[in-house]
């Protein structure tokens, strides 16, 4: 390995070699583009030596393992999560595996979810920000993450690959309509998800989608029922002296402060570390690499991680921010 310093790569996709050959025969060409589903299907992948060595050449220690093609039905999933888990038992070193579901299949769901707790001993989550047609706080997802709270098991969020509405024109799919995929599953499970189930953890991926624009707005426009907010101004966009006034800020924030956010899917952009600072603490952030997608080698895992070293932050933060934090999350 390049370096003996931990760092934890918190997003990372891996699909088993079985699952990928069957989709892409079925995709004809490198990605496969459905109503469901829009996902390059690069060889490397599938390529469990490949992600090795590109781990070690960057210097990453641990790399937790997630897909996003469990809208294709409980029978990905499940092959999805055999195979994750199989990497994690053969290399425990290096590996950490989350459960995947197909929440569209409300009755499997919920058996994966313990079969992947108990047969398979995995002990992370995977979900997307919007399953097909089913968001974060739909009451369909309560009894999930009544058992995902109970096994205090971190739930780690990727947008979906083709959200609803989206086109692939320009890539509007991937630069526009994934990272809004993401900002509105913020709010909508600091409103009606962590009001009900406040021991869960949450990682938003690509450093909150457009949260660091647009946390003020999502600010402006928070209530709950009870801040001592008068009727007539219900509704109505707030500003930060009013948001005060009402005790709205206090609650949003302790809402807030309670997601972890990860660095993936900024290209290494430094400006978007230097704006995820802006609405977070560096506790809260942890490095991801999105390998072997944006990051395609080790020198683009290296690119991304330089991109915390230079962050406006300590160096103790920076450490904080590669490694020490997910090591606490993950339990490694």
């Amino acid at each position: 390995m390049a370096s003996a310093e931990l760092i934890v790569d918190v997003h990372h996709h891996y699909m088993p070699a079985m699952l990928f050959d069957r989709l892409a025969k079925q995709a004809g060409g490198k990605r496969i583009v459905t109503n469901e589903i829009s996902l390059t299907l690069h060889p490397s992948r599938k390529d469990l030596e490949a992600h090795i060595k590109a781990m070690d050449d960057a210097g990453v220690t641990y790399s937790i393992l997630t897909d996003q093609v469990q809208v294709m039905g409980a029978d990905v999933a499940r092959a999805l999560n055999d195979g994750v888990a199989e990497v994690e038992r053969q290399h425990p070193k290096r590996f950490r595996s989350a459960i995947h579901m197909a929440i569209h299949e409300p009755e499997s769901a919920q058996r994966e979810l313990e079969r992947g707790i108990h047969e398979l001993g995995l002990r992370s989550v995977a979900m997307l920000a919007c399953h097909l047609d089913i968001q974060l706080d739909n009451p369909i997802m309560f009894p999930l993450y009544e058992i995902i709270q109970k096994n205090n098991l971190p739930i780690i969020i990727h947008p979906q690959s083709k959200p609803t509405g989206s086109e692939t024109t320009y890539s509007l799919d991937r630069c526009v309509f994934r990272p809004l995929e993401t900002t509105q599953a913020i709010v909508r499970i600091m409103n009606a998800v962590l009001p009900r189930f406040p021991e869960l953890r949450f990682i938003i991926p690509h450093l909150g989608g457009a949260a660091s624009s647009l946390k003020g707005r999502m600010m402006a426009f928070f209530e709950t029922d009870d801040a001592p907010i008068p009727t007539e101004m219900r509704g109505y966009l707030k500003t930060q002296n009013e948001q005060k006034k009402y005790g709205v800020t206090e609650r949003f924030e302790k809402l807030f402060q309670q997601f972890y956010f990860d660095t993936a899917g900024t290209g290494a952009w430094a400006p978007s570390m230097a704006a995820a600072l802006n609405i977070t603490t560096a506790d809260r952030i942890m490095f991801g690499s999105d390998y072997p997608l944006e990051c395609k080698t080790a020198a683009n895992i290296i690119e991304s991680i330089d991109m915390v070293r230079q962050a406006p932050c300590s160096s103790a933060e920076k450490t904080t921010i590669l490694g020490t934090t997910a090591a606490g999350v993950f339990n490694l």
